[in-house]
């Protein structure tokens, strides 16, 4: 994700997340402000549920972002030693495990996780 998408959800998150704090906050307040939008104080409870998971799926883009990101940078890093295995006939997975070792990385349910992701990025990579 470029940089103006990624400032847009940010802006997005911090708006929502302040309309679910306010309104989880006031629940059933007859002077809030939502009193003129939504006259009914039930809905103060619908509205903080709503924009709370709205702010959940906002979060989750940018981790994902952030993930995806963070990976590109490492294969980018590491771009002359990824060519140089490749040309020596070295497979993905070799080359994957190879860059995890490098970090320390032997094994575990994280270092699964990153063998997989750093697969599918080096297929990626030319």
């Amino acid at each position: 994700m470029s940089r103006l998408p990624l400032y847009i959800v940010y802006a997005l998150m911090f708006l929502i997340g302040l309309i679910a704090m306010y309104s989880l906050l006031n629940a059933g307040n007859p002077q809030s402000l939502l009193r003129h939008f939504f006259p009914d104080p039930k809905d103060d409870v619908y509205i903080a549920a709503v924009s709370s998971v709205l702010v959940f799926i906002l979060g989750f883009f940018v981790f994902f972002s952030r993930d995806r990101e963070g990976f590109r940078q490492l294969i980018e890093l590491n771009a002359a030693k990824i060519r140089e295995l490749r040309k020596k006939g070295k497979s993905e997975e070799e080359i994957a495990l190879s860059i995890l070792a490098a970090m320390g990385s032997h094994g575990g349910y994280r270092h699964n996780m990153a063998r997989k992701k750093l697969i599918v990025y080096l297929s990626e990579f030319t």
